[in-house]
């Protein structure tokens, strides 16, 4: 009340007084609490979750390992993590419930190691291999994609299984009989050899004179030295520039095309392992996408490295100064550039991937291909790893991890120690040693349980190639993990297709699942098992050798969430379900860390968020 109120009230008589200043403090008391309801109001309106999943068995992956019953969501991050009577409160008129009926909610799954623009591209505009496993199949599909495509200049494709020939590999003359006069260029599944026709060789001036390049080997027919029809490794670059040019608004069609299956597989980030620096359609593509708001995943690339780039050490040190300062440009959260990828060497299957002890088969001391020399990789290693760029390795063979730790240990000593985190991608053969290096200099093994199995690969290539002691002592992962190696998993897309069950499993049981054996081999005379005290004979499929290195299943989740968040540096934002983190999770209507890991295998994501929003859902209901 004011002051001159206050004068006439005390001139007046007390019970006019007595009455005013009742009445005033009524008035003062009503007026403070309707502003402490509409502080109520107010606070309700800020704190109501956008959405509220209860009901659930919440795999946070974090620290802690801790569970919880709930999650709350508001714009694009998680507020709350805890049980259902604290979720509850949370729950406003406009706030969308989701009960989780008791199954696995958590984080999306990182895939930190794929191809998913290459990927999308063979899928969508080329030859389309992968969903066939033998000759007459490949030879069926190419054959009806060529007569639906008679206009085209050149017939490029992939996904062709090194497994489904022999050692020399498939035949130009069987592609000849498709198309004689336009070039065919296929790239196996692997992604590491090509199926040309005479065409194809024929423009590349490949005949029976070419010697092999360095770092590739040009299959030749065992009667007439002619070209057989398989490039391997660095010779295919001898018909690359054969292949068809894509615009940057196909490659972005590819990509909003590829990223809506991803996320029906649970996939919210990815880890894009081969950005060309000299292709700015490519890598623009990503980026316009980014600030259009139209990606549904995060991507983190690496910037690819080959020794066919440059002649010296001046001439790689262009290209790394030009693809870091390109990478300032990509600053949004859904794409950045703060990689670069190397080949150590190739692989088994093509008998590139380079070893300590010579191949089995092989009569002249063959190890495989070592990818660069000592001082040159050691060189640009230092030179990326002091401006702060991770270095991200193709590593197969036990000689390739061994040459390039070395020169890992040499740049440490170099730079100093640092929060590097740099990767090796694969990681199929492993001495313990090198395992233990690998702990020591603080990095992550990017694994793919999809290829952990005796499978055919395993009985016609690896077992012939490196014989059983080698074969059976592939894919080191649990060991690695108790040495200090951050795991995450990878799928290579397309060398697999993302499928979170399959990758769960074959972490678990180090063998493919039941359902994957029935596609793959159906009408062949196999008996598959998970057991790994089964004795298994060739061509019989069962789990890989040794069981010691087998995951559970709260270390493969861990692997496949948090892991791959850790290894891209994204782990403040993303990878566990902790408050103040982006809200990117997936939900399941099994509990995956209750359920038998049979059933595990057999489930796929009912539910995917990205940003705090649904991207995918299962309507089955």
């Amino acid at each position: 009340m004011g002051t001159n109120l206050k004068r006439i009230c005390i001139t007046s008589f007390i019970f006019i007084l007595i009455f005013s200043l009742s009445a005033c403090v009524g008035n003062e008391v009503s007026k403070d609490q309707d502003n402490n309801k509409d502080k109520n109001v107010a606070n309700d309106d800020r704190n109501e979750a956008d959405i509220v999943i209860t009901n659930a068995s919440v795999f946070t992956a974090d620290e802690k390992g801790t569970s919880a019953q709930a999650v709350a969501i508001k714009d694009s991050l998680i507020t709350y993590v805890g049980d259902n009577a604290g979720a509850e409160k949370l729950v406003g008129p406009d706030t969308s419930k989701i009960d989780a009926k008791g199954g696995t909610v958590m984080p999306g799954i990182v895939d930190s190691h794929m191809h998913p623009v290459y990927g999308a591209v063979a899928y969508l505009y080329e030859i389309n291999l992968h969903e066939a496993f033998e000759k007459e199949a490949y030879l069926e599909v190419i054959k009806e994609f060529v007569e639906e495509n008679p206009d085209m200049e050149v017939y490029a494709g992939s996904g062709f299984m090194r497994s489904s020939f022999d050692r020399v590999g498939p035949r130009k003359e069987d592609l000849d009989k498709i198309s004689g006069d336009k070039p065919i260029i296929l790239t196996s599944a692997d992604g590491h050899s090509m199926w040309v026709n005479s065409k194809a060789l024929e423009k590349a001036k490949v005949n029976k004179d070419t010697k092999n390049p360095t770092g590739g080997v040009i299959q030749r027919d065992p009667k007439t030295g002619e070209p057989s029809g398989l490039l391997q490794e660095s010779a295919m670059q001898l018909v690359k520039d054969q292949e068809p040019d894509y615009t940057k608004e196909q490659y972005k069609e590819a990509i909003l095309w590829v990223q809506e299956w991803f996320n029906e597989e649970g996939l919210t980030t990815v880890f894009d392992a081969i950005v060309s620096i000299d292709n700015d359609n490519y890598y623009n593509a990503y980026q316009e996408l980014a600030e259009e708001g139209k990606l549904t995943m995060r991507v983190r690339g690496a910037w690819g490295m080959s020794p066919e780039m440059a002649k010296d050490i001046a001439g790689y040190e262009k290209y790394i100064d030009k693809a870091i300062e390109q990478s300032k440009e990509f600053t949004t959260d859904y794409f950045q550039i703060n990689s670069f990828k190397f080949f150590a060497d190739q692989v088994l299957e093509e008998e590139t991937g380079y070893l300590l002890e010579p191949y089995n088969n092989s009569d002249d001391g063959w190890r495989g291909i070592k990818v660069w020399e000592d001082d040159t990789m050691e060189a640009i290693f230092t030179k990326i790893d002091k401006a702060g760029f991770q270095l991200h390795i193709h590593q197969i063979g036990d000689a390739a991890a061994k040459y390039s730790l070395d020169a890992l240990e040499k740049v440490r000593e170099t730079n100093g120690d640092s929060d590097s985190r740099h990767s090796f991608a694969h990681v199929q053969m492993l001495s313990d040693e090198d395992a233990k290096r690998m702990g020591d200099l603080k990095m992550n093994a990017v694994i793919a349980p999809y290829w952990f199995a005796m499978d055919d690969y395993y009985w016609e290539l690896y077992v012939p190639y490196l014989g059983k002691e080698r074969a059976d002592n592939t894919y080191p992962v649990k060991s690695l993990l108790d040495k200090g190696v951050n795991l995450a998993i990878h799928s290579d897309f397309s060398v697999s297709e993302p499928d979170i069950g399959w990758l769960l499993y074959g972490a678990v049981k180090r063998t493919i699942p039941q359902r994957i054996h029935d596609m793959w081999y159906e009408g062949m005379d196999l008996t598959r098992t998970a057991d790994p005290d089964e004795e298994v004979k060739a061509p019989n499929i069962g789990p890989l050798k040794p069981a010691k290195e087998r995951l559970n299943i709260q270390e493969i989740m861990k692997a496949s969430t948090y892991g791959g968040a850790y290894a891209n540096f994204m782990e403040e934002e993303t990878g566990s379900i902790e408050e103040g983190k982006k809200a990117d999770l997936i939900m399941y209507d099994i509990d995956i860390e209750k359920a038998d890991v049979e059933d595990v295998s057999n489930s796929a994501p009912q539910l995917t968020l990205f940003d705090g929003k649904i991207v995918f859902e299962n309507n089955k209901e």
